[in-house]
């Protein structure tokens, strides 16, 4: 079942700052029950007590985020604090009832294991993996990258998220842009985010400190020409700058490449990075996994050969076997 980007957008506006249709909350080693903090703190539904995600302040020292009760009465805002921010950590749930919205089913508590169920998926390509910020922000320009997708968040801070150096801490839904300058806005919860609606920064690098991981729902990608599944696949010649390389491109929309040139049209083995390849019209996007190089090749009017360009870098790609 490809998923329905449109639902899974629409369920993120709906509850990106309130806890999810489940009626439940995650925070690091436990679950809190918006019901049954009801019956507790006497908040019940029925006097007006919604259930929310709010800035703690911007006092020094202040929450980021507190989970509470609020209500107005006579033009007063009036809260009871469910949770403060120790211990908030609702983001891989919050995502995964964002796409258990739009069709995918799945349904994790951590970011890691939601990352390594995300990357395991067959309808799933991981675009670039640990990238950095700016050849990040290469692939959400590429147009490749949808609404819908996600992004890992990779601790690399020493000082960082929880204080775990190397380890992904945190994930996002990509909600798009909010004009064409824009470099791309993110949803989740802790903190809460959504385009445009949030009290932080809600653009989809957030802040140092990570490094990146992203992973695109592939099954609504445009479907190859008759020409292109045709005349692609096989050895391909890339000369860029000083550079030249070699591809093994499949029919699938793999790609890998190698600094030695082959000798036959044998398929490649042992590649020195891998891709995913994409059709747009009268052009063909690679994205590669290692680097997030994002590379465009547009169409000759000879089907074996391309102008390219590789991050902006221009040559040609020459079809060998």
């Amino acid at each position: 079942m490809k998923i329905d980007r449109t639902k899974a957008i629409g369920y993120a506006r709906t509850h990106w700052n309130r806890p999810c249709d489940d009626g439940v909350f995650w925070i690091t080693n436990d679950v809190i029950n918006v019901a049954k903090k009801r019956v507790e703190l006497k908040a019940p539904a029925s006097d007006g007590w919604e259930a929310m995600f709010v800035s703690g302040g911007s006092a020094p020292g202040s929450d980021p985020e507190q989970a509470v009760f609020r209500r107005t009465v006579g033009g007063v805002v009036q809260t009871k604090l469910i949770q403060g921010w120790a211990g908030l950590a609702d983001c891989a749930h919050y995502l995964s009832r964002c796409l258990q919205a739009g069709g995918i089913d799945v349904n994790e508590r951590g970011v890691a294991s939601l990352v390594n169920t995300l990357q395991a998926r067959r309808d799933t390509k991981t675009l670039a993996e640990k990238v950095s910020k700016d050849r990040g922000q290469r692939v959400v320009n590429s147009g490749i990258f949808k609404e819908g997708d996600m992004i890992g968040y990779f601790n690399v801070d020493p000082d960082g998220d929880y204080g775990r150096a190397q380890s992904y801490t945190h994930s996002t839904m990509y909600a798009g842009k909010l004009d064409a300058a824009d470099p791309g806005r993110v949803t989740c919860h802790t903190v809460a985010r959504f385009p445009g609606l949030s009290w932080v920064n809600d653009e989809w690098s957030l802040h140092d400190g990570y490094t990146y991981t992203f992973i695109h729902f592939g099954d609504d990608d445009p479907p190859l020409s008759a020409t292109t599944a045709t005349a692609l696949p096989g050895w391909w010649k890339v000369v860029y700058g000083t550079r030249t390389e070699f591809y093994y491109i499949y029919k699938d929309g793999r790609a890998r490449y190698t600094l030695k040139a082959p000798t036959s049209n044998r398929e490649l083995y042992a590649p020195e990075g891998t891709a995913y390849w994409f059709q747009g019209t009268g052009t063909i996007t690679f994205i590669w996994r290692k680097s997030g190089t994002v590379e465009t090749w547009t169409a000759t009017a000879d089907t074996r050969e391309y102008r390219i360009s590789v991050n902006g870098t221009p040559g040609t790609s020459t079809k060998m076997f």
